[in-house]
């Protein structure tokens, strides 16, 4: 798949990356998340929630909080719960509040919450604890595979014997690899896919590589970005 860019050259001040002739070429290795949050907000604005289309409050004169927000954050549209990739197709900028609100809701999820939430025909505690009971099964199934977390379309089908892993152990194992073994363990499967670029370089998924090392049956899900390519150093 391609990832989304900016559709003019950047240069990033700190040197971890550019955009140039529609590509994007990354020079350090683990710099990754944060240049894909620096992307979205190139590509999609930084002033304007994607959900309830309120402006960043532009100075603290601007009380109405009907029409502006205080903070902007980036929110997963696939959550990152169910093996949503930290890449500009599935970013969006949100205001802290409706972050927070949608939770680990897809995007038709949250519009349904909300519309049952917001609604003025009465009996909405009722239906909003009927949602909440089917959400709970049907994110219960979304995590034993019983249901598509990740569109086919994101994922690779190419057979790949060598994948370039720019990343060391220095010390134990983090809190993110145990929660990720602890969803092995429940779920049978892996969380996540890897993100490589297109000259199979590892870019994020380090903790799966792990664990697919030390579980020798799991099958890792790939994401293969073909307009991304990591070279080390810039020329």
């Amino acid at each position: 798949m391609k990832l989304i860019l900016p559709d003019y050259d950047f240069k990033f001040e700190d040197g971890n990356a550019e955009v140039k002739n529609g590509n994007l070429f990354i020079y350090r290795a683990g710099a990754f998340a944060k240049i894909m949050t620096k992307l979205t907000y190139l590509v999609y604005g930084n002033d304007e929630c994607f959900f309830c289309h309120r402006k960043k409050r532009p100075n603290a004169l601007e009380t109405d909080n009907t029409k502006y927000f205080s903070r902007i954050t980036k929110d997963h549209l696939i959550p990152q719960e169910f093996g949503g990739p930290t890449i500009t197709n599935n970013l969006r900028p949100a205001c802290s509040e409706c972050n927070n609100e949608k939770e680990n809701m897809y995007l038709d999820e949250f519009e349904e919450y909300r519309r049952i939430k917001y609604a003025k025909d009465g009996n909405n505690e009722e239906k909003l604890r009927k949602f909440k009971e089917d959400l709970r099964v049907k994110q219960e199934k979304r995590k034993r595979g019983e249901i598509e977390s990740i569109p086919k379309e994101y994922l690779s089908d190419e057979i790949f014997n060598n994948i370039y892993v720019n990343f060391w152990i220095d010390q134990p194992l983090g809190e993110k690899y145990m929660k990720q073994e602890d969803f092995l363990k429940d779920y049978g499967r892996l969380p996540k896919p890897i993100i490589i670029s297109q000259n199979k370089f590892l870019l994020d998924g380090f903790n799966s590589i792990l664990l697919a090392k030390y579980n020798l049956n799991e099958k890792l899900s790939i994401i293969v970005l073909e307009n991304v390519f990591f070279k080390g150093f810039p020329d």
